[in-house]
């Protein structure tokens, strides 16, 4: 049968839409991933830096108890001894005249520095006159060996680091490498012979590909830290999704052409034929129901599969899809553990919806999350993570909810971007916390978030949300969150039940927009919560 014009004519401009549409997901992921890169890499390179500032000060405090007992050769080797032996963090170490490099005390192996005469003289003539430590691979190919060279006073401190042979070194599952490839240089210059560290052969150096590069200041040089991507940073769906597009574009523009040409056929025969018109008609609600099922499943993939298990928090969290359209939401939530100690947890709204809305979803929190794992305050993270945003370029704004408590004593420090109020649940009853609002993300760049303290009691509650918890048409936001209140004060005292009597009573089954409530009680073990001043 041939396809009638109309029918091409479809076929043509929904393949172009989802050839546009694919590419912007690619560009976009693309682009999501430089970011991701160079957040992971400053994040890996602060790694570095403070191991590099727990490295040099045993030197500062040997070189204080020099001056303090004028050169005591036990009370120099008591100090350093800790950190001084096999599997220990330098292999060597020596105190010299500063005068004369006459050797006063030392410890461990044989100084690998005295087999290069001209070397030891350079490093300790450069200690003499520096203003910081000294650092120094040798030999200088392929260097087994760092020394470190610090003056004070009348004296400097020797000491000598191991580099495994290999140059390869284990990355643990939890470190700020694990979703990178690394190689660490010894100075600016990234040539396989200077390498320092790796976690892959050096037959795979230099990296390649998607890389990313920064230093960290090391005594009178520097350390070059240069980071791959071990994989796709954003997440599986980020790096799928512009196939998904692609792929659920030509199938849709396939059955709308075939729609097409089935609705020119029939209503040539309409008069003739009205059942087939029928027919036709359910045809179409069919597909839209199979198009509303796949935006339900695109925006479940970029929320959290289960809620994490931190110590000492009962956990509940549900997303709900709103009724209204077939396009993906902006709705999200996050909880995570930060250390043994801290965790953060978010609540946040991409105005608008379809995948530009999921797209700049994604975006905002993954980066939220770098920037939090990085240890930064909520109020900062939210600054940083609002220069990715522009209302005027991106053609959305997002209100969000940012927050990260003590474990240990149930303090709570919340940052506020023109979100909802949290609802706090104790002993004394249920009350929303007066957050400090800020403008939401988009809107105002540069803005300064300010935060509150809450603390906790045993067993408290916080509820976060976003507005389709409590938004009805023809009523004030006020007689929703009251209406709220006054529920989980009569709720069930158990944390899931709680959250599906608030699903239930609240929104029913024909929830008008999307959703998004997460729920954690502060369950502290009673040896541990601090007692009251």
């Amino acid at each position: 049968m041939k396809p009638s014009r109309p029918s091409i004519v479809v076929l043509v401009v929904g393949l172009a839409f989802t050839a546009a549409g694919a590419w912007a997901a690619a560009r976009s992921d693309d682009h999501n991933e430089d970011r991701l890169l160079q957040v992971q890499t400053r994040q890996a390179a602060s790694v570095i830096g403070a191991a590099v500032s727990t490295i040099v000060e045993p030197l500062h405090t040997s070189l204080e108890v020099a001056a303090a007992t004028t050169a005591s050769a036990p009370a120099f080797a008591q100090t350093m001894s800790p950190d001084v032996g096999p599997r220990k963090t330098f292999i060597s170490a020596a105190l010299l005249r500063a005068d004369d490099g006459r050797t006063v005390a030392s410890l461990g192996e044989p100084a690998h520095l005295t087999e290069q005469p001209s070397t030891e003289h350079e490093i300790l003539d450069e200690a003499a006159t520096s203003k910081t430590y000294v650092v120094r691979g040798f030999p200088k190919q392929r260097p087994r060996y760092i020394g470190y060279a610090l003056r004070s006073g009348p004296y400097i401190v020797y000491a000598e680091r191991a580099i495994p042979t290999n140059r390869q070194v284990p990355v643990e599952s939890n470190s700020a490498f694990a979703d990178l490839h690394f190689a660490t240089y010894l100075g600016p210059d990234t040539r396989t012979p200077n390498v320092a560290t790796t976690d892959r052969p050096l037959s795979d150096l230099p990296l390649t590909g998607r890389t990313a590069r920064t230093t960290i200041p090391f005594g009178n040089t520097v350390i070059t830290l240069v980071a791959a991507p071990d994989g796709h940073l954003g997440g599986s769906l980020g790096q799928q999704l512009p196939w998904i597009i692609f792929g659920l574009g030509v199938v849709l523009s396939l059955l709308a052409a075939l729609a097409t040409h089935l609705l020119v056929v029939r209503r040539r025969k309409a008069e003739s034929d009205a059942v087939m018109i029928a027919s036709l008609y359910e045809e179409v609600n069919t597909l839209y129901g199979e198009q509303r099922s796949i935006a339900f499943a695109l925006q479940r993939a970029l929320l959290p599969q289960r809620d994490p298990t931190i110590p000492q928090l009962d956990i509940a969290s549900r997303y709900v899809a709103g009724a209204r359209g077939v396009d993906v939401g902006g709705d999200w939530y996050s909880i995570i553990q930060i250390d043994e100690r801290h965790f953060a947890f978010v609540v946040g709204d991409v105005m608008g919806r379809g995948v530009d809305a999921a797209t700049t979803m994604a975006r905002l929190r993954y980066t939220l999350r770098a920037y939090l794992l990085e240890g930064h305050e909520p109020a900062v993270a939210l600054d940083m993570t609002g220069q990715q945003l522009d209302l005027v370029e991106d053609g959305h704004f997002a209100t969000l909810l940012v927050g990260i408590g003590d474990l240990e004593t149930g303090q709570l420090t919340i940052a506020n971007a023109g979100h909802l109020d949290p609802l706090l649940l104790s002993r004394d009853g249920a009350r929303y916390l007066p957050t400090l609002r800020g403008p939401a993300l988009g809107i105002v760049h540069g803005s300064v978030y300010r935060t509150i303290d809450v603390r906790l009691e045993p067993g408290s509650t916080l509820l976060l949300f976003t507005d389709g918890l409590v938004e009805r048409r023809g009523e004030s936001i006020d007689e929703g969150l009251e209406r709220l209140r006054a529920l989980v004060g009569d709720g069930p005292a158990e944390l899931e039940p709680l959250v599906d009597t608030m699903l239930r009573d609240l929104i029913g089954a024909d929830a008008e927009d999307d959703t998004v409530l997460l729920a954690f009680r502060w369950q502290p073990d009673p040896v541990t919560v601090p007692s009251a001043p």
